[in-house]
């Protein structure tokens, strides 16, 4: 259980702490206790100190108010202050999510093309042959990681394919990816000299694509101007960064969290297949119930209050996604799966205002073919759940290691060639 506890004359408090093995086990329970108090909002001791915010109303308030809660990771003091995104604080900036509008806009146009109605028909075919490809270098055998040989390739060459990145050069950004979100950045074992490596790639790559650019989303971002400047190539390589880091272990999660309850309940594993309508439905609550990353920050510029209790220039707020979505005012009965719940759409997994992730449709379409095709193409799916692996922490996102599976072995399926 958690330790929620609030004194007219103080503020109230909590003993919160994303990375812990409590918070890992019960972070259910105490987003039910938060929301019971009749106040989802109260302080936290951990990480220098944060506030934790669970209502749905509030995240939308202070994800929209840039000029109260900034996204800034001002780290060489010459900005305004704010302490960024992440909690604890990064010691490396994100240029686009650590930036507040106007800026932020003009950096977000350059991606923008990239995930319209028109380019999401574009990346569909990706998505279904990067899962085929997967497939087949299991199904002669009748046996499988889910995780890691299945829906991490399918992820992570889809989003790498998008970029225009080389889709088979896969693995060495997921490794990094994974390692970096369950290990909180003030931990030694946190992967910075990876991310350095990496880095060095992208710069490497942002380079070339300047001098010989392509029609893809690396040469928009090394060729790209905000505001008619350039984009420097820190502020460009971050970004690529984060598309590329960004684009794994939230969708990896998501589809193995939503199959880990469809194969309790096969009867609606069954109708979200043969109905679109329930399953365009099912993933916006699957990502309601199970929302991939946990926990986005803003600083306050002001002081202000926030649901009535007084916010201190200077102070941390900490958006807890999962616990917005939570949120009985706004979803009734909001530990139920409904896979038919009528405003499931509104949930903020993918956070909300200016900064409500670019990427979330192509998210969503990758989580609908997964779920929808993967017990067509591994007939007679079984899960061994006795050696269910998930991350050490739930830390920045929610998600699962490895999950073995057996099913009937049969022949390679056809792939059709890339376009």
């Amino acid at each position: 259980m958690s330790t929620v506890t609030e004194r007219p004359t103080e503020r109230p408090t909590i003993d919160f702490d994303q990375y812990s093995q409590h918070y890992l086990q019960h972070w259910e329970q105490i987003a039910a206790d938060l929301h019971a108090t009749g106040l989802p909002l109260a302080w936290s001791d951990h990480h220098d100190g944060f506030w934790v915010l669970a209502s749905w109303d509030g995240v939308h308030e202070v994800a929209r108010d840039w000029e109260r809660f900034t996204s800034v990771n001002d780290l060489d003091g010459t900005e305004n202050g704010g302490k960024g995104q992440a909690i604890p604080r990064m010691s490396y900036r994100l240029y686009l999510g650590e930036s507040d509008p106007p800026v932020h806009t003009a950096r977000r146009r350059l991606e923008v093309p990239w995930f319209t109605p028109k380019a999401l028909r574009r990346w569909r075919p990706a998505v279904e042959r990067h899962l085929l490809e997967a497939v087949n270098e299991v199904i002669e055998r009748g046996e499988a990681d889910l995780v890691a040989d299945v829906i991490v390739p399918t992820a992570a060459r889809t989003t790498l394919y998008v970029l225009g990145y080389d889709s088979d050069d896969w693995q060495t950004p997921a490794a990094v990816a994974h390692k970096g979100v369950y290990v909180p950045s003030t931990d030694p074992a946190y992967p910075y000299a990876e991310q350095a490596e990496m880095r060095a790639v992208f710069r490497d790559m942002l380079t070339r694509r300047q001098a010989e650019p392509t029609d893809d989303l690396i040469s928009a971002l090394a060729n790209g101007k905000a505001d008619g400047e350039p984009l420097s190539l820190d502020a460009s390589e971050s970004m690529l960064n984060a598309l590329v880091l960004g684009g794994f272990d939230t969708t990896i999660a998501s589809t193995a969290n939503a199959i880990l309850w469809l194969d309790e309940h096969p009867d609606e594993w069954a109708r979200l297949r043969e109905d679109a309508a329930v399953q365009a439905n099912a993933v916006e609550e699957f990502l309601r119930v199970w929302p991939p990353a946990t926990l986005l920050a803003r600083t306050a510029l002001v002081d202000t209050e926030l649901l009535g209790v007084p916010i201190a220039a200077g102070e941390r707020v900490g958006m807890w996604l999962a616990g917005a979505n939570r949120d009985p005012r706004k979803f009734p009965d909001p530990d139920v799966v409904d896979l038919d719940r009528s405003n499931a759409r509104e949930h903020v997994a993918f956070s909300a205002g200016p900064h409500r992730c670019l990427g979330s449709p192509l998210a969503k379409i990758e989580l609908q073919h997964m779920l929808a095709a993967i017990p067509a193409l591994l007939p007679d799916l079984a899960l061994h759940r006795e050696h269910l692996e998930r991350y050490p922490t739930i830390g920045a996102i929610n998600g699962i290691s490895h999950l073995p599976v057996t099913f009937t072995a049969g022949s390679r399926l056809p792939v059709e060639p890339e376009a």
